[in-house]
């Protein structure tokens, strides 16, 4: 072998492993930003996503859809998102989605080391990983409340808790009005 042909060789080793020294595996694969699925039984749910770090509202949606959310929220800080359901005659529906370190980040760092694993990866965000990843929850009914003092409370007998069916009054229509 030439010479020449040994000094291109071993340049090119050299700029591949700068290569992997100077980047993170998981800004590389995954990147800062990770979308996830919402679903919801019965569907048309409202969803709204916040943040949680910052306390503000950061998208609004409709089920089933897909949000692009950050995976990060500073230097070696995850991101975490209150998910919160809403429809008419259902319960409220909340889950947190938060990150946690990925497997590119702890296998192809670890492996490699370098500034990826301490600063690009930390940086960028990418090293964390949103859970879950695809988030499908079932809406509840809702239940009648009690009697309000404000006004009169129609429900169906069978969305009546028991406690409550114990006070029910019949109501007769025929009957004179006062």
């Amino acid at each position: 072998m030439k010479q020449s042909s040994m000094v291109r060789l071993a340049m090119s080793i050299a700029l591949v492993l700068v290569a992997l020294v100077a980047t993170g595996c998981a800004s590389i694969i995954k990147g800062s930003e990770q979308k996830v699925s919402f679903k919801s039984e019965p569907s048309e749910a409202k969803v709204v996503i916040t943040d949680v770090r910052e306390g503000k509202e950061i998208q609004v949606g409709s089920t089933p859809f897909t949000a692009s959310l950050k995976r990060g929220a500073g230097y070696f800080k995850k991101a975490k998102y209150q998910v919160t359901f809403e429809k008419p005659g259902y319960k409220t529906e909340a889950i947190t989605l938060e990150g946690t370190p990925g497997g590119w980040y702890l296998g192809g760092n670890l492996l490699v080391g370098g500034m990826g694993y301490l600063i690009v990866d930390p940086a960028t965000g990418a090293m964390w990983t949103l859970e879950p990843n695809d988030v499908s929850v079932t809406l509840k009914k809702q239940a009648a409340s009690g009697p309000r003092d404000d006004g009169l409370t129609v429900a169906l007998r069978a969305d009546v808790p028991a406690e409550l069916a114990s006070k029910l009054k019949p109501v007769n229509l025929n009957a004179p009005q006062r």
